[in-house]
């Protein structure tokens, strides 16, 4: 990714700002606990869509924890989705439960107004700026050799979490129904993203960086998920699976109802079928969060995974981490 030199020093304002608002985080103090989801809500469902936004309200405010951070991929808003903002909502839902969670959009595709998705990062502290990058296009086939061209978006929000300091936190969503070639390209483009804001900002930030992947995990492990392995290659450790001590399909195994690691298709989920051919999804794990610079992993499961709390096509990701 190649950022302008105006952008750069616009950026480079915004960072000294929120450098002079406190001190670096060895002077801010202490360890901090932070737990973050990650979850796909489906932009496509709309009929039920405000009591699947309620379900995962209703888990948030009844955890035993506070969940600190919510990544949201495929947002929906619009006229056609009848909704502004499907993560305000989300936000209005936990504000009435007396949860309050700052809010950063960034939307991918579509038509204002009209129908559109996107990235969000709900934050229940202070996010002190955003930005984002558009990953490469890449055509998707939909039906019988249809393709549509989409565009994808990585997003950052800069977290004050207070007692520690600043942590920088990424979202995003790879393409799915696309070339291997083309999910490469683009995790390419956001590892490029994730390294020059990190130049950018001083210091050795913690990095949460997560959301929906589409890397097929039986490939992990085998030299066949490039995608995995640049990411991983990079630093970055998949919370789920170093807790878990799993690997590739050993983390979702549709056979065995031992295993919990799966995020997509789930069994019994009445929402993981194919939108244009009706054909049930594969199940498998594609929704990730990973780690990087003084986080340490202190749990890591998935959430609404059984009936009767489907709120997606997805289930989500759950996290503890200890930041250090």
């Amino acid at each position: 990714m190649k950022i302008s030199t105006v952008c750069r020093v616009l950026l480079t304002l915004v960072v000294m700002g929120s450098l002079a608002l406190s001190s670096a985080r060895q002077a801010e103090g202490s360890d901090s606990v932070l737990n973050v989801m990650t979850i796909n809500l489906l932009f496509s469902e709309v009929e039920n869509r405000d009591m699947r936004l309620e379900t995962i309200a209703d888990f948030v405010e009844n955890f035993d924890e506070p969940i600190d951070l919510i990544l949201l991929q495929e947002v929906a808003g619009g006229t056609l989705f009848k909704t502004v903002n499907s993560a305000l909502d989300l936000k209005n839902k936990l504000a009435a439960k007396d949860l309050n969670y700052n809010l950063s959009y960034r939307m991918a595709n579509g038509l204002p107004g009209l129908a559109t998705v996107g990235n969000a990062i709900l934050s229940r502290h202070e996010i002190l700026f955003t930005m984002a990058t558009t990953l490469p296009f890449e055509s998707e086939e939909i039906f019988q050799g249809v393709e549509i061209p989409l565009k994808r978006k990585a997003m950052m929000s800069r977290i004050n979490v207070p007692g520690f300091g600043k942590i920088n936190v990424y979202n995003t969503h790879l393409c799915a129904y696309c070339d291997p070639q083309e999910r490469l390209e683009q995790t390419k483009v956001l590892i490029n993203f994730v390294k020059t804001v990190e130049w950018l900002i001083p210091g050795s930030n913690p990095i949460i960086l997560g959301g929906d992947f589409n890397i097929p995990d039986a490939l992990i492990g085998t030299g066949f998920a490039p995608e995995y392995d640049l990411i991983t290659g990079n630093g970055f450790i998949d919370s789920y699976a170093a807790y878990n001590e799993c690997v590739g399909n050993q983390c979702c195994d549709a056979d065995d109802s031992v295993i919990t690691g799966c995020t997509f298709a789930v069994e019994g989920n009445p929402y993981a079928f194919n939108l244009f051919t009706g054909e049930r999804e594969e199940i498998v794990r594609i929704d990730y969060i990973f780690l990087k610079n003084g986080c340490k992993i202190q749990n890591s499961g998935v959430i609404f995974n059984l009936n009767p709390f489907w709120v997606s096509d997805h289930s989500a990701l759950l996290t503890k981490i200890l930041l250090r």
